[in-house]
């Protein structure tokens, strides 16, 4: 499982069981699902450092699966916050090729995600990608996918849905909060907060949307795991 930032690592390991991965060079979690040996990493944001994560990750063992697991942005009007998508097919913004998941289990993976390097809150750019055909964007899946083709191992994404830009509740300058591991930036949180302190309130009600999600995601995750391995 490869999660993008710290909050997505911790519902993966809440939800499979998972434990640290002592000494292992590469995951920071190891564990079992039914038949499956399970490990777990951070990748860090954008579809750069995923793909790097994921070549690191292949190179260290074979393996069968790779899930990405975590939250995304929704476009689509039906993926409300706390909404889990599956996608059949995932692009990296603008015009990379598009490549196609192969979930574990029963799923059927259905709608597009597009991968974009930053966060895109202007309608102007996420209202032509929903009128594509994709009803939610992150900033990993394509990086990742493409690194599994390049080594011929199935993979498959896992996104539970955190916010939305018709809402507003992220913006540039909440996205500037976070560091590459999506851990917060003491420093920058201060600022932000000391030019207006009802902020605290907003940035609450985020984090709560993040759990949500990211345990949404990650719950989905391991049920496909585990009817894969019955």
């Amino acid at each position: 499982m490869l999660t993008p930032m710290q909050p997505e690592l911790k519902a993966v390991v809440r939800s499979f069981g998972l434990k640290p991965a002592s000494g292992d060079p590469v995951f920071s979690h190891r564990g079992a699902v039914g038949s499956w040996s399970a490990a777990a990493l951070v990748t860090g944001m954008g579809p750069d450092p995923a793909r790097q994560a994921a070549l690191r990750a292949l190179a260290s063992a074979p393996f069968d699966h790779v899930m990405v697991v975590g939250i995304a942005g929704g476009l689509d009007p039906a993926l409300l916050i706390g909404s889990l998508i599956v996608p059949s097919r995932v692009q990296l913004y603008p015009d990379g090729p598009v490549r196609t998941s192969h979930p574990l289990g029963p799923r059927q993976a259905a709608g597009g995600l597009m991968t974009t390097d930053g966060l895109f809150d202007d309608e102007d750019v996420w209202k032509p990608i929903l009128a594509r055909g994709f009803g939610a964007v992150d900033m990993e899946a394509a990086g990742v996918a493409e690194a599994c083709e390049a080594d011929g191992v199935p993979w498959s994404v896992y996104r539970g849905i955190s916010d939305r830009p018709d809402e507003h509740i992220v913006d540039q300058s909440v996205f500037g909060l976070s560091r590459p591991d999506g851990s917060a930036d003491p420093v920058a949180l201060a600022k932000y907060l000391a030019r207006d302190p009802r902020r605290a309130k907003a940035l609450a009600h985020l984090n709560r949307c993040m759990q949500t999600a990211a345990a949404v995601a990650a719950d989905a995750a391991r049920a496909d795991l585990a009817a894969a391995s019955a």
